[in-house]
């Protein structure tokens, strides 16, 4: 017994088989073929022989099509599946499906098909002109056990022998900047040193104009087709790294090669540039700016390791992490660190967090103490742009407070103080020194503590504030050091993210709080 929407689909799929039928195509229950003119941009009117399948995901998956017949002398080159791999047979590639959300996915159209296939046929014939994708691994057969890893910045404009060796995790290979000298032959009958095995050959394919497909097609383009066609014959060269370029768009190529015939067999390796120029990318677009920022974080608990996380990874190298405190295995539920960091002082865990990115944390400065004297807190503010006070205890942002006054408004020297409060209920961020004519949200009014949870060890009650709130109050605090940071100051001095629905305004991230709420902040 079929649903009802399965029946809506089934419904569909025959009206758009139909449709086509009435122009034409003929049906044998699987495949749809039929003539589709199309004008050709030298020679004109064409008639090209295509066919059409929908698939059993139809309509959330777009019909494939494929071309039995351009109907003119061109070759098909871009943006189609490589004809007999894994079943595809020369799939045309005509939408970024993920691009296309289904309830308006033209293909459900069969005229806006066709009229899509005409235009894939007439880019085609111009030579794909303006196109920048790059993605000529998808032409070839692909090899899914290794990602190749190299250093786009290192490897720049060098031509040759390149070593190898395993990558950081099970499954990389990194192809390093550490050129194999000299020539390589046999030692033996059919024996390589060690040394000469597993090398890449890293070259320059230019602009292409068209995909590869097998070895012929890479070997016409290397100036050194001869000397890289026996290394991989002796069993040296084992990986090709091919820059290219589609309209000026750079890109690399990795390839598997094996040997054991003429040619040799070849597929595309999925690969991955590590140079911390493409490892920047989705910093954000203020990076640059803030490579050179001096910021503080002063407790890096439960916000603060989030927020110093957020700031390493948005930029910031020239970080300053202070917390006397050492890792305990409860912090860990709310903490950026993980269970292996127990015993560290919570600076020294946070740090080694920030450089399993990848990124050169030798700038980050550790202090495992605790701020407790003025004079010492107004010369920490007056060292750094930006101090993000995430300690969650009200003397410590009291002189926090105090030295960012001393320091002065208009000085370039800020400080943020962060908390979550009402166990996760309400999340506050705070700006000193005000600015000309600004004022803080209201404070909120106490209230009798209640006796809380308390763990062995541990001299102050732990709230119950859920690690989502944690994060929530992390990204905002980051938001607003940013905002100080990049002087850009779009920020109002006081932020409060409420998390409770409430029954009166406001209901955004940004308002006013009721002064009648009542405040516990969060510890460790």
């Amino acid at each position: 017994m079929t649903s009802s929407w399965q029946n809506e689909l089934a419904a569909e799929a025959d009206a758009w088989r139909a449709h086509l039928g009435e122009i034409g195509f003929s049906d044998d229950g699987d495949r749809l073929r039929g003539e589709l003119p199309w004008e050709h941009p030298v020679h004109g009117l064409a008639h090209a022989r295509i066919e059409v399948q929908l698939p059993a995901g139809f309509p959330f998956t777009a019909p494939v099509v494929r071309v039995l017949d351009p109907g003119a002398a061109m070759e098909l080159t871009f943006h189609l599946d490589r004809p007999a791999e894994l079943g595809l047979n020369g799939n045309l590639c005509l939408w970024d499906a993920a691009m296309q959300p289904v309830d308006a996915a033209p293909w459900r159209e069969p005229d806006l098909l066709l009229d899509r296939v005409r235009g894939w046929l007439k880019q085609t014939a111009l030579g794909w002109p303006d196109d920048d994708t790059c993605d000529l691994e998808r032409y070839l057969p692909r090899n899914i056990d290794t990602l190749v890893l190299y250093d786009a910045e290192r490897l720049a404009g060098k031509v040759g022998l390149f070593k190898t060796a395993t990558g950081p995790t099970s499954g990389t290979l990194q192809v390093s900047d550490n050129r194999r000298p000299g020539a390589i032959a046999l030692r033996g009958p059919q024996q390589l040193h060690r040394r000469d095995r597993e090398l890449a050959w890293v070259d320059d394919l230019g602009e292409v104009s068209s995909p590869p497909r097998e070895w012929a097609d890479i070997e016409r383009t290397l100036e050194q087709a001869v000397e890289v066609t026996r290394l991989i014959a002796l069993g040296a060269v084992r990986y090709l790294l091919l820059r290219y370029s589609r309209n000026g768009q750079p890109a690399v190529l990795a390839v598997a090669v094996q040997r054991g015939g003429l040619p040799p067999s070849i597929k595309a390796c999925e690969s991955a540039d590590t140079s911390e120029t493409t490892r920047s990318i989705r910093a954000g677009n203020t990076a640059a700016e803030l490579a050179d920022v001096r910021i503080a974080v002063i407790g890096v608990g439960a916000i603060g390791s989030f927020a110093a996380d957020i700031l390493f990874r948005s930029g910031i190298r020239r970080l300053t992490l202070i917390d006397g405190e050492r890792l305990r295995p409860g912090n860990v539920v709310r903490h950026l660190a993980g269970s292996d960091d127990v015993g560290k002082y919570k600076v020294t865990a946070v740090t080694d967090r920030l450089a399993a990115t990848g990124f050169d944390v030798e700038a980050v400065e550790r202090q495992n103490v605790d701020i407790i004297d003025l004079a010492e807190a107004v010369e920490l503010v007056k060292r750094h742009d930006v101090v993000l006070d995430a300690t969650a205890h009200a003397r410590a942002t009291s002189l926090l407070a105090a030295a960012a006054n001393i320091t002065g408004a208009g000085t370039g020297h800020t400080v943020i103080s962060a908390c979550v409060q009402r166990e996760g209920d309400i999340i506050r961020a705070d700006r000193f020194p005000l600015r000309h004519g600004e004022q803080h949200l209201p404070a909120l009014s106490s209230a009798p503590v209640i006796g809380g949870v308390r763990e062995a060890g541990c001299g102050e009650p732990i709230s119950r504030t859920p690690p989502a709130a944690v994060i929530a109050a992390a990204e905002i605090a980051c938001r607003m050091v940013i905002d100080e940071a990049t002087r850009q100051c779009a920020l109002p001095a006081s932020m409060v993210d409420i998390r409770r629905p409430q029954d009166e305004p406001p209901f955004d991230r940004l308002g006013l709080l009721t002064p009648t709420l009542t405040a516990t902040g969060t510890s460790q």
